[in-house]
């Protein structure tokens, strides 16, 4: 019966505090690094993790405010700010490899064995709600674990020369919490000042990229098909099969900004944004990856698959509103597409692509849901006195400011991807039809 009462409720608030303050901090590192992430298997990986935390992040705060019931506030108190400023600088490795390396080897293990540790003191039968978010948090842990190492071993060998440093990053940090008193998580007085730091020499603090990273191994122009930059012809049959299969693959870019919304403005915004904008990452990388199968079912290579980034990049001159404008401005622009398209695809006989669009579609009006409340929300946060129709059309005006740059040579770039990519769609022998 003693050691059920090893913790008590205080202390139990205390601890499950410092685990979501946890969870947020690595979803906003995670964040930080979609932009800049190169590697296409991490790049698909990182928004499915951050929106796996987020909803252990909401659990555990929603079991915090149980536990300090009827108190709503949440924060850190000051003497544990040492503990989360050593947190942060998990993010600051030396490249996108070495993050995907320590977040697999080092952090997530550290956060499983935090877990464990609770879960071991607690009380099964009075602290059961948090038993159940744990256990299922764990589980998730446990998978991430696994995916990550496969990828980061996949990272090492695609990105050599990143892989030395990558490998000794890893190492300093699990250095690092070898030292570190884990009590710190665990103790009901505010946490000692953070461990000594020996990784000094090869962190590199995190600044988010403001151009999207694109793997090698992929055919990289300025704009992956012509009407990305002379809307208007999206074509039928064939054509506007093989349109939207690339325009799947290239939101990428909106998963990118997303995680960009997410990074700039997460920190002082309310919980539940957090939420809502790795859910909307994660969707906009499922939406890529839809895209990305279709093609590789119909046999293109990576090497034969365009990937732009012309959308994320045009927020890198505007403010973290704008940017999230810009996201909002596409969502709410082109969401009548999708389900014309779901209609057209299954009158085609394109069973998949019209399963992929249907799916689509229900993302989006959710994803508009979400700009008009946060666009809303942020204008009366900062004080910005315009309108969301103004911030639409600033994001408009960033697009347009983006696709101006345009030559020639870019426009006949994609002239000649679209005249291939046809080519093989109906050369005899083509897969399509049977992908279909």
């Amino acid at each position: 019966m003693a050691s059920r009462t090893s913790l008590m409720v205080t202390e139990s608030a205390a601890i499950l505090k410092r685990f979501y303050f946890l969870e947020r901090e690595l979803i906003h590192l995670a964040a930080g690094w979609v932009p800049g992430t190169a590697h296409w298997e991490s790049k698909l990986l990182l928004p499915e993790i951050l929106w796996e935390s987020s909803i252990l992040a909401r659990e555990l705060r929603q079991r915090v405010l149980e536990l300090r019931f009827p108190e709503r506030r949440i924060a850190l108190e000051s003497g544990e700010a040492p503990l989360f400023g050593f947190v942060r600088r998990w993010g600051h490795a030396p490249n996108a490899v070495a993050f995907v390396v320590v977040l697999g080897d080092v952090i997530k293990p550290f956060m499983l064995d935090l877990y464990q540790r609770y879960a071991s003191r607690a009380d099964q039968l009075d602290d059961g709600p948090s038993q159940f978010i744990l256990r299922h948090g764990m589980a998730d842990l446990e998978g991430q674990i696994a995916r990550l190492r496969t990828t980061a071993t996949a990272a090492l060998a695609a990105f050599p020369a990143e892989a030395k440093v990558a490998r000794e990053w890893s190492a300093a940090v699990a250095q690092s919490l070898q030292r570190w008193p884990h009590d710190d998580f665990f103790s009901t007085v505010p946490a000692p000042p953070g461990p000594p730091t020996h990784f000094t020499a090869l962190e590199k603090p995190l600044a988010i990229a403001r151009a999207a990273a694109r793997d090698p191994r992929f055919h990289r122009v300025a704009f992956a098909w012509p009407d990305r930059h002379s809307p208007g012809n999206a074509g039928d049959g064939m054509q506007l099969r093989a349109r939207q299969a690339v325009h799947h693959v290239n939101e990428v870019w909106a998963a990118e900004m997303a995680a960009a919304c997410l990074h700039d403005l997460g920190p002082a915004a309310p919980p539940e944004f957090l939420e809502d904008a790795a859910r909307w990452c994660y969707d906009e990388i499922r939406h890529c990856r839809m895209g990305y199968e279709r093609l590789k079912a119909w046999g293109f290579r990576d090497a034969e698959i365009p990937l732009d980034s012309f959308s994320y990049d045009a927020g890198a001159g505007v403010d973290a509103i704008t940017r999230l404008g810009i996201i909002f401005y596409f969502e709410a622009t082109y969401i009548h597409t999708k389900k014309e398209r779901t209609t057209k695809f299954a009158a085609m006989g394109d069973r998949l692509s019209s399963h992929d669009m249907d799916f689509d579609w229900a993302d989006e009006l959710i994803h508009t849901a979400y700009g008009k409340r946060w666009l809303g929300e942020f204008l009366r946060q900062s004080g910005d006195e315009r309108t969301l129709s103004q911030v639409k059309d600033a994001a408009r005006a960033a697009v347009l400011q983006k696709l101006a740059a345009a030559d020639e040579d870019d426009k006949q770039a994609s002239a000649a991807i679209f005249q291939r990519m046809l080519d093989k769609l109906t050369a005899p022998g083509s897969t399509t039809a049977a992908a279909s």
